[in-house]
């Protein structure tokens, strides 16, 4: 056998990268990884984390959307849901059988993003901007975990007395992950004290 100094190397240098192959990580970019199941991470951030789940397969985007609070909204988006703090003081919440004509409670509303429903809570605020009108169920703006009724192109409506319940049908819709129902005719509002 020949003991030269290149056949030392020769012999070296296959022990050498299989060594560091061996103890190489793999990684999710890692193309040649025989590993079928990549290890996902997490951003820190909620929306940032959210935002990753466009590239996911869809089964896994939902189960991990459900494990970081994202919703879509109505692009198909997925976005963070705020959830209230641990401790914070929670508004009651009206039992589906009591709302005036059925339907779920505004708190509820988030959760049925993507369907039409019929929507009722308590008026917590409102506002305008130029032609539309905003109004909040359940919480005022700017929290959002507010239901929000809008009401586009009318310009203004009636004053609406404070502690009256308010309901209406239609999509639910989620913007900035506040949930609402769009409407064009203030007529589809229902107003009970």
């Amino acid at each position: 056998m020949d003991r030269s100094p290149i056949a030392a190397v020769m012999v070296l240098i296959p022990v050498l990268f299989l060594t560091a192959c061996s103890s190489a990580s793999n990684s999710y970019s890692d193309s040649n990884s025989a590993d079928p199941s990549p290890v996902v991470t997490t951003p820190a951030d909620p929306e940032a984390a959210c935002a990753t789940l466009v590239a996911a397969p869809k089964g896994l985007a939902q189960q991990r959307a459900r494990d970081l609070g994202c919703v879509l909204d109505a692009n198909g988006h997925w976005i963070h849901h705020v959830e209230p703090a641990a401790g914070a003081a929670e508004p009651p919440r009206p039992d589906p059988d009591t709302q005036p004509g059925g339907g779920i409670s505004w708190n509820e509303a988030v959760g049925f993003a993507g369907t039409a429903q019929r929507v009722c809570g308590p008026l917590a605020g409102g506002g305008n901007s130029e032609d539309d009108v905003f109004l909040n169920l359940g919480r005022d703006y700017p929290d959002p975990r507010r239901f929000q009724i809008v009401i586009w192109d009318i310009g203004s409506l009636d004053p609406i007395d404070g502690g009256v319940t308010l309901c209406t049908s239609g999509p639910i819709t989620l913007y900035n992950g506040v949930a609402q129902i769009e409407l064009t005719d203030p007529s589809l509002i229902e107003i009970y004290n």
